[in-house]
Parts: structure tokens; sequence; C-alpha cells
């Protein structure tokens, strides 16, 4: 009953035949080896999906930006529209223009209206639009090209505007055309043509969108794309001087408001938080050819 004794002392259970005993050194190898083989197989690492390709622009499209709103190069078609915008938007609030107490659009249509289709044929224009609101524009950078030894052109502002007539927007222009009339933009930085930003202004229910820096960015991409190094802008409040700083546009000149005077008077008071007017320059590579 209580089992057969082997011959070595042992007893075993009968009908159950007893298991060898295992090395555990054998066993530590042997878990080892197949730990070992486990980490040696080759996972296959599972495909990424491929991501849809973004949809081609159409060839007058520059870019496509928060949804509906588009850049392109300003054309003719949309001058008269430009001038709205401009005389509603931009003149209205130009810290210079609000200092003259300037009335838009009655003392800068007549003028601007004239201008603008000169400055737009130079081809290095942008316009942004809505395309949700039948094409509304809603912004615009007005730039233009300088070339070296050009004389004052149809494009230049004081040709159109009559001291008599418009005393402020007279005043505003000549200082402006002062501010960088000794700088040898051609000589000092070896080029014999450069673009010039002229205005930029975004429709008021527009802002805070980042349209203006847009227009800036795709005015530089313009200017690169057509081979200009140098770029040139002179911005008369804080605002648009930190836009154009963003695009690393350098200042190289600032003229305190304050200390602009005639016949003793500062001619632009009351400009508040905008103290002064600057010149700035942004330098970039031409775009890569194949010629």
């Amino acid at each position: 009953p209580l089992g057969t004794r082997k011959p070595n002392g042992t007893e075993s259970s009968e009908g159950a035949p007893s298991e060898p005993e295992q090395d555990p050194l054998a066993q530590s190898a042997t878990q080892e080896e197949e730990a070992q083989n486990l980490g040696n197989q080759v996972t296959e690492e599972p495909e990424e999906p491929e991501l849809p390709a973004e949809p081609e622009l159409p060839p007058d499209v520059l870019h496509k930006h928060d949804e509906n709103i588009v850049f392109k190069i300003l054309t003719q078609e949309y001058a008269d529209r430009a001038v709205d915008l401009l005389c509603n938007h931009f003149f209205k609030d130009e810290p210079l223009g609000k200092a003259l107490y300037l009335d838009s659009p009655r003392e800068v249509d007549h003028w601007l209206s004239k201008i603008l289709p000169h400055l737009i044929s130079h081809g290095v224009s942008v316009m942004a639009i809505d395309e949700s609101a039948d094409g509304r524009l809603v912004g615009v950078a007005i730039n233009s090209i300088k070339k070296r030894g050009d004389p004052p052109g149809p494009d230049d502002f004081l040709n159109w505007i009559d001291p008599q007539k418009d005393p402020k927007m007279y005043r505003i222009m000549s200082f402006l055309q002062q501010l960088a009339s000794d700088i040898d933009f051609f000589g000092q930085y070896g080029v014999d043509r450069f673009m010039s930003f002229e205005l930029l202004n975004v429709d008021k229910s527009y802002g805070g969108r980042g349209i203006a820096s847009m227009l800036v960015e795709q005015s530089c991409k313009v200017a690169r794309d057509q081979g200009f190094t140098c770029l040139v802008v002179e911005t008369t409040g804080i605002f648009s001087a930190k836009i154009f700083s963003r695009h690393n546009f350098k200042t190289i000149r600032e003229v305190q408001y304050s200390s602009y005077r005639q016949n003793g008077l500062i001619c632009f008071p009351n400009t508040g938080i905008h103290t002064s007017a600057r010149v700035s320059v942004r330098l970039q590579e031409p775009a890569n050819t194949n010629s």
C-alpha cells in the first residue's frame, strides 16, 4: 500500500511514472537561448499610409491661405477696387495722415486712381482675394521697380500730387521722398535695380489673420523669381515695421517725428505710439535658374 521501494531507496506511486529530474543550469541556458532567438526575430514595420498629394494651385495663384484667401499678382482689372481699399482702410489709419487729419477718400482718390495703374504695370504688386466672398479684394502690397539712372516718371507720387490742392498729402510724400533721397541703394548694394514696397494694406474686417505678413512674403517670392536681390521699404508706423522686421528687413535709417520740423514746428504732431519713420532693406538670393 505504500508503494514499491526501488533499490536506490526512492518511492514511486503505483501507475504514475516519475518524471526525470532536470538540471536547473541546463534549464536556465535553454531559456536564454529561447529569449535570444525571440530577440533575433525581425519584426516588419507597418507601412505608413501615403499622404494625399497637395492639390496643385492654378497658374495665376501664388499661394492659398486660411482656406479661402488666395494671393495673386495684382492686375489692372483690380485697380479701382485697390483704390477703394486703400482710401477706406489705409489712408484713414496711416500715422502721418491721421496726424494731419487727412480726409480720405476726398483728398486721396483723385490722384491715387491716376498713379496706381502705373505702379501695377510693374508686375510685382500682390493682392489677397477672398474666394468665398465673390472674389472680394481684401489686401494689397503695392510694389514698384527702381532702376539705376531712371528719372522720375508717372509712377512717382509727387508727379500726381498738387501742393496747392493737396498740401497735406504733398507734405507726407515730400517727407518720405527726403527720408532716403541721399541713400545710394544701387552703389551700396551693388545692384542695377531693386524692388520698393510702396503701400501695404489689409481690409480691417480681415485683420488678425496674417494676411499682411503673407502679402510681404509673397512679394518677396515674386521679387526672387524675377531676380531681385535687394528690396527696400519705408515704414511710418510700428506695426508695419514689425511685419517687415519678421521678414528679415534690416533698418538702415530711422527718423524721429519729433525731430522733423519746418519753421521750428513739428510737421507731424500727435502720431501717438508711432514715433518714427524707418528705411529698411532686405537682401536675398535670386531664384535658381537653369541658364
